[in-house]
């Protein structure tokens, strides 16, 4: 029962991920007034760069070959190690925020990677602004990890989950400050505004763009469908610490389990929502105030361990 939970909660990420994208581009153009296309034309582009052919430089190694699986399977173990649907069902070692946070980040060196082994200017130019901002926001994510393991006393981020789907919502308003990092973390590590703009493709503003621009074809669209699994995922896992209702703990009985599922598509269309919200009102920061961002998610983060450890204190 627990394997095939697991089996379900990863297709179920992996199928909604297109669609979260679909619709934060949906919700995007509605905000300025455009109609924008269908919230399922990210599966149609997916299809669509799998039939097309690959042009690789000459100048590239075996890395350039090797970066596309590992990415994608550095999303794909967060799709299986982060609770979106379920909690309860995960090994404390397998969703452990160490782990989770050294898989997230060895697809971001593998990215960079790929970016530097093409000798594009473009390429090496994003790779070198994706490691500048990773070590900028990396503090912040673990620290806001740790202050919320602390405070549910699991170093797991199942347990996490589970502890505060199981308590009431009010009294886990010490955690507040962790999730807003939480929350500034995942705009940071997914590409997203104010940090970086997904759809530009000016050399001033590139950063992950920069690094894939000499992919095409099934290696672009690893990639791509990598960046969107890794969204959904962090993405369903702030909706479920925010809003702790409705996901899936035992037991599993059939009627909790459609609830469950209707939480999810409510969850991650609100979270669509809210990105689609952002990166509607406010604009792209240079790359040189970074550190202003970054130094804030952390003072945010380190004011919520501080707050969590007063309230264990009192």
């Amino acid at each position: 029962m627990t394997f095939a939970l697991i089996t379900f909660q990863t297709l179920l990420v992996l199928a909604a991920a297109p669609a979260v994208i679909g619709m934060i581009r949906k919700m995007k153009a509605r905000f300025q007034n455009r109609q924008g296309a269908s919230i399922f034309l990210p599966y149609w582009s997916l299809l669509s760069l799998f039939k097309k052919e690959m042009t690789v430089t000459r100048h590239s190694s075996w890395v350039f070959r090797v970066v596309p699986f590992v990415v994608f399977g550095s999303a794909l173990f967060l799709a299986i190690a982060i609770p979106s649907f379920a909690a309860g069902i995960l090994s404390a070692s397998l969703s452990n925020i160490f782990l989770v946070g050294a898989v997230a980040a060895l697809g971001s060196v593998f990215l960079v990677f790929g970016g530097m082994d093409t000798a594009s200017t473009f390429g090496n130019m994003g790779s070198s602004r994706e490691m500048t901002i990773a070590s900028m926001i990396e503090p912040a994510l673990y620290v806001s990890l740790a202050s919320l393991a602390a405070f549910a006393s699991f170093w797991s981020l199942d347990g996490i989950v589970l502890y505060f789907a199981s308590v009431p919502m009010y009294t886990t308003l010490p955690a507040a400050l962790s999730l807003i990092a939480l929350v500034f973390v995942l705009l940071a590590e997914n590409a997203r505004y104010p940090v970086d703009n997904p759809a530009t493709h000016l050399e001033l503003t590139m950063v992950h763009e920069a690094m894939v621009l000499e992919y095409s074809g099934p290696y672009l669209a690893l990639l791509e469908y990598a960046s969107w699994i890794k969204l959904t995922a962090m993405l369903a896992l702030v909706a479920n610490l925010v809003f702790p209702w409705g996901i899936l703990v035992a037991p599993f009985a059939g009627f909790a389990f459609v609830v469950a599922l209707a939480a999810f598509v409510i969850k991650l269309a609100l979270g669509a929502f809210v990105i689609a919200y952002i990166e509607s009102t406010i604009v792209k920061m240079r790359f040189y105030r970074m550190q202003e961002y970054t130094s804030l998610a952390l003072i945010i983060a380190l004011g919520g361990l501080a707050v969590v450890l007063f309230t264990f204190a009192i």
